[in-house]
């Protein structure tokens, strides 16, 4: 195995992710007594200063907010983009700029022009290298590479992703537990940490996976949003005719972060100024889908030893089959967790809070 292509978070990790011809991910929990809040004040313990990049959204509000109650110094980044003089993040920046002004945190605003990012080519430089097949992503990359050339930081703090658990109302404790968005773990968290490495920048992201006591907490907060707030999101029947649409987690996720920490301010769902882009070049051609043909697809095509890109092969070859191929290895405190969730959704008769999600 190359060990450039293992990423553990924390010491000991709270997660393993092997990006390896045998790749895998494995979590790792441990019970704790302490708030989720308390356990990451442990893993930021050697930092008075943070550097974070503040988009606007939920997760880096979360960020945000959460450094505040542990009494940090933190610098703000973020990031405007535009294409052809049309700014297209605009909500995210404005409240970004909110919150900084409210709190009086220092904040930058790092333009990016993302008509000449994309049609020179730019975002490949961020692609395969990193198992990274999204043009997004790239994006993230350049701004950070922006800031570490610009403001010579060392690390960075962003949002991520928490992990939401998904009611399953045919679940059986017999089953190995799936969980919804798993893809999430290769296809996105490994490539920010690959990059921030090669640039010498420590990647603080997704900070409930830095300790085996925060993904315990993380975990569980699940169940806490489900008794104090009596909501929870559900994986619908397939034969529903909305169940390939109604996945849009925001509102749960609203919730779980209100579980912790108050503050947040709410949007209709999240966007990154990326659906803006999508609609104009959908008008300007009357393709649907030229974001996607013009950038995702080539970098996709191109980032050939991505673990989407290996499983769309083995199953293709006969080798996997889908729904069996992401290798996802769970702590047995999380499968007793998840085991729980599913009871206390049902026991509690908690409603079912899924939106409809849109491409833009």
């Amino acid at each position: 195995m190359n060990n450039d292509n293992m990423i553990a978070l924390g010491s000991p990790p709270g997660i393993e992710i092997d990006m390896s011809e045998t790749h895998y991910v494995k979590t790792f929990a441990k019970t704790s007594t302490s708030t989720l809040l308390e356990e990451v004040n442990k893993i930021l313990a050697n930092k008075s200063n943070i550097n974070l990049a503040l988009s606007g959204g939920l997760d880096s509000q979360f960020s945000l907010l959460m450094c505040l109650k542990l009494n940090k110094n933190i610098t703000a980044f973020t990031y405007r983009t535009s294409w052809n003089g049309i700014y297209l993040n605009t909500d995210d920046v404005y409240i970004a700029e909110l919150l900084c002004k409210k709190y009086n945190v220092s904040h930058h605003i790092i333009d990016i022009d993302l008509n000449n990012f994309f049609n020179t080519n730019q975002h490949f430089k961020y692609g395969e290298k990193f198992f990274n097949s999204s043009p997004q992503l790239s994006v993230h990359f350049y701004f950070i590479e922006l800031l570490k050339t610009k403001y010579n930081i060392d690390h960075i703090l962003l949002g991520g992703d928490p992990p939401l658990m998904q009611y399953q109302s045919n679940f059986s404790s017999d089953n190995n537990i799936r969980m919804s968005g798993e893809n999430f773990y290769q296809d996105i968290m490994a490539p920010y940490h690959l990059f921030c490495k090669s640039i010498d920048v420590e990647c603080i992201r997704d900070v409930y996976y830095h300790s085996p006591e925060a993904v315990y907490c993380a975990y569980k907060n699940n169940l806490e949003v489900v008794t104090n707030k009596g909501i929870h999101f559900e994986k619908l029947d397939d034969n529903m005719p909305e169940a390939r649409y109604k996945q849009n987690k925001y509102l749960f996720k609203f919730q779980y972060y209100n579980n912790i920490i108050n503050g947040l301010l709410p949007q209709i769902s999240e966007t990154t100024g990326f659906e803006k882009l999508k609609k104009i070049l959908a008008m300007e051609s009357g393709v649907y889908n030229q974001f996607d043909i013009l950038y995702r697809k080539p970098m996709r095509d191109k980032n050939i030893n991505s673990i989407q890109n290996r499983i769309f092969n083995q199953v293709m070859k006969g080798k996997r089959r889908h729904g069996q191929s992401r290798n996802i290895i769970y702590d047995q405190l999380i499968t007793d967790l998840y085991i729980e969730f599913n009871q206390l959704v049902l026991d509690t008769n908690s409603t079912q809070i899924n939106q409809y999600s849109f491409d833009f």
